[in-house]
């Protein structure tokens, strides 16, 4: 009885270890794709990112990383040629402006096939990283929040494990929600399809969580970079446009 009970007690752990590595935890990156990567980059400094400079792919592919020290990011990316499907891809992407162009989750072990529009990754550390890297002069340290319009993964996003759905009032320059779905480190709120800023992308904000949003106000302000705040909202944050894509400046 007592060889029996200590089995039980194994496959029980090792089950709920299983679930846990199952578990989607947050975000991982979203890869804005941009026709002019020097001057995506440069707009990006003027919001106060550090850009973290990428490597020269085999397909034609350059890139540039807004890193955070938690290993989410936001990367810039932008095709030179059409020499592969991905590039063709992001070249065919193009023909409507700039814009980001799917969404990385971070689901630790997992193995499994990610909602259409979608991709499970395990964090963007690397080797090269330096602690400058993080220090962006907006006080940013995580990509936070995904503001989703119209997603066809809206469902299977609410049933993946680790997911909570939750109501509420979340409100942006580009319109009002009220659900999100809330992950351990990462929440993605729930919009309607007309929210959307261009024909076909579902993704139309990102969340960064700052240190300290005067920090970032004060760099935007001698930047001279227009930004919003929404009153009312419940949220300590303020908003810019980049790129076909809001990015929210939000102080938890």
């Amino acid at each position: 009885m007592g060889r029996l009970f200590i089995v039980f007690l194994l496959v029980f752990a090792v089950a709920g270890s299983v679930s846990a590595q199952q578990r989607v935890e947050g975000l991982d990156h979203i890869p804005v794709v941009v026709k002019d990567l020097a001057r995506a980059t440069a707009d990006f400094e003027r919001l106060g990112f550090v850009l973290k400079p990428g490597r020269p792919h085999d397909n034609g592919l350059r890139n540039a990383h807004v890193k955070f020290a938690d290993g989410t990011e936001i990367e810039l990316i932008s095709p030179t040629a059409a020499i592969d499907a991905l590039s063709v891809e992001y070249i065919e992407w193009l023909r409507d402006g700039d814009g980001p162009f799917s969404l990385g989750l971070y689901r630790p072990g997992s193995k499994n096939t990610p909602p259409p529009g979608v991709f499970f990754d395990a964090r963007q550390h690397s080797p090269t990283d330096r602690p400058e890297h993080f220090e962006h002069p907006n006080s940013a340290v995580a990509l936070s929040g995904v503001w989703l319009a119209g997603s066809p993964a809206e469902r299977q996003l609410e049933k993946l494990p680790g997911a909570k759905v939750v109501g509420g009032a979340f409100c942006a320059p580009f319109g009002y929600g009220i659900r999100a779905v809330h992950f351990k480190d990462a929440e993605l709120v729930l919009l309607p399809e007309r929210m959307r800023i261009a024909r076909g992308r579902p993704i139309v904000a990102a969340t960064v969580t700052v240190k300290h949003l005067l920090t970032a106000q004060g760099f935007l302000d001698a930047m001279r970079v227009r930004y919003r705040r929404e009153p009312g909202c419940g949220r300590n944050s303020l908003w810019v446009e980049a790129h076909g894509l809001w990015l929210e400046f939000l102080e938890r």
